[in-house]
């Protein structure tokens, strides 16, 4: 059944990155994805099992990192639970902590995706900046950042695994 949700990984044997052409824009070659977690990727701190298999197969073609300022404080238990590392972002300035992280990961080659005001910042930067408006609501400041918007975080996911969604959305 899972697997139908995506079918199959349409990226051919690249390893881990993932190349874009993209009419009016040129080429991409995006090598890391770099996720919210709370709102983001869990919906009141939970996440589902259909986000962790589709977040396992994105493994399998971006680096994967998740950043938090664990405001439901439950970061390392989802993290242990699901075998998966989360880094929790801490100190008055979580945004910059994050812009940060996408400076040093490299935002010509990163994707972020994110819902929260604080997610603004990484969403700008990175190659390619995607907003979810899921049940938890999305933050004006990330909606205005983001190049794409998505109904929930599996729809995000799926627009990895299938990139031609991604160049369908971004051309001009």
């Amino acid at each position: 059944m899972m697997q139908e949700f995506c079918n199959k990984n349409l990226l051919g044997d690249e390893g881990m990155s993932l190349e874009l052409k993209i009419p009016g824009r040129g080429g991409i070659r995006l090598k890391k994805i770099i996720f919210d977690l709370n709102g983001t990727l869990t919906i009141d701190g939970e996440l589902h099992q259909k986000t962790l298999f589709l977040l396992k197969k994105v493994a399998g073609v971006l680096d994967v990192h998740i950043l938090t300022a664990d405001t439901l404080g439950v970061a390392a238990q989802i993290g242990r639970q699901n075998h998966i590392n989360v880094q929790v972002v801490a100190g008055e300035n979580t945004s910059a902590a994050k812009v940060n992280f996408i400076e040093l990961a490299g935002p010509a080659e990163t994707i972020a995706v994110g819902n929260g005001a604080n997610d603004a910042g990484m969403l700008a930067k990175a190659a390619i900046g995607i907003a979810v408006l899921g049940p938890e609501g999305c933050a004006v400041e990330a909606l205005h950042a983001a190049e794409l918007v998505v109904n929930n975080i599996n729809d995000a996911l799926c627009m990895i695994l299938k990139p031609q969604r991604l160049i369908a959305s971004l051309r001009h």
